[in-house]
């Protein structure tokens, strides 16, 4: 059953789908960020797979593959943009003819209109449902100009509402107590809970965007102490914001967790994976989960976990009793 996208009035699907995968390959301060090879017409045909099966709420960014992202998301909808929700971010600087991103950021208002309006290209549309903040740090200052600017954006029909991607609670907060945004987008996975964030959340009645969901595929079950990632693939890489895998290889304490909760996550006929947004969405009413997908059969496998519904609630805490411990 859809829901109501935190204090906006946009339904949205319970799951969404994270779309950085689809964005192919680019680089981070020069440093691979990409998912490695992406066959373009499987992300489409993924994409059709979840608004035939009821998933509207598609996130992506301007950084995503520099733009690639957006615009095969773009291409996918056409024709069809009536039928889904766009969250799309903005704030980090990149170079779109070089597939360059880098962590310097821009949210001037100057800024801020340009990449809407670059954004609203490349997907093709003449409005966004949810503009994201995409920089998770930012100073006072900044929050006071960018909140205006959004504001400005809405007035004008150009995006419906807005949200944040950050892991700062208390400027979160401060975002929730001075704006009229709908959502923070945040990191939560089974091996990664944040109850402050969801605490926050909850008491604001904002969404719960929730990003690396599966733990950037290490929820999944598909690799062990021998996987190895090359260094074309983010997971391969060297940025120090990479948790759950080094260099190239999961890192052994969470595939050690992971195999301690197992048999909760897959009870009742449940993938991993299936049971890792189940986690989720037993963890609190206002979680909207977005695994990233690049084929079809993927997201068939997510679409699946809807079916089963969350863990209860004394799962919930058996996993908690678990991780605690472990």
């Amino acid at each position: 059953m859809n829901r109501m996208l935190g204090r906006s009035e946009i339904s949205v699907s319970p799951l969404g789908l994270g779309c950085w995968a689809i964005g192919g390959e680019f680089t981070l301060d020069g440093l691979p960020d990409g998912w490695g090879e992406v066959d373009e017409s499987e992300s489409i045909a993924g994409i059709h797979a979840a608004l035939e099966r009821g998933v509207n709420f598609f996130d992506t960014a301007d950084v995503y593959g520099t733009g690639h992202s957006e615009a095969v998301l773009g291409r996918a909808l056409r024709g069809r943009r009536h039928e889904a929700v766009i969250a799309t971010k903005f704030g980090y600087t990149y170079d779109e003819s070089t597939k360059e991103a880098f962590t310097r950021h821009d949210v001037t208002p100057e800024y801020v209109r340009h990449a809407c309006e670059r954004s609203l290209r490349r997907l093709q549309t003449d409005y966004v449902d949810m503009y994201q903040i995409h920089v998770g740090g930012l100073s006072l200052e900044e929050i006071d100009t960018v909140i205006d600017s959004l504001n400005e954006l809405r007035q004008e029909g150009l995006i419906r509402t807005y949200g944040w991607s950050t892991w700062d609670v208390a400027n979160a907060q401060i975002f929730a107590q001075k704006s009229e945004a709908a959502a923070i987008q945040h990191v939560l996975n089974v091996l990664s809970d944040d109850k402050e964030m969801l605490s926050l959340c909850e008491r604001y009645g904002l969404a719960s965007i929730n990003n690396t969901p599966l733990a950037m595929g290490l929820l999944s079950g598909k690799f062990n102490h021998d996987s190895r990632f090359s260094d074309q693939d983010v997971r391969g890489s060297r940025h120090e914001w990479v948790t759950y895998f080094k260099n190239g290889k999961a890192v052994p304490s969470y595939l050690q967790k992971l195999e301690a909760v197992r048999e909760v996550l897959t009870s009742g006929n449940r993938t991993l994976v299936q049971g890792a947004l189940a986690w989720i969405w037993g963890r609190s009413h206002v979680t909207i989960p977005i695994p990233g997908f690049k084929t079809r059969k993927q997201v068939e496998e997510l679409i699946g976990a809807s079916a089963f519904g969350p863990l209860s609630e004394a799962q919930i805490n058996e996993v908690e009793g678990i991780l605690g411990s472990s």
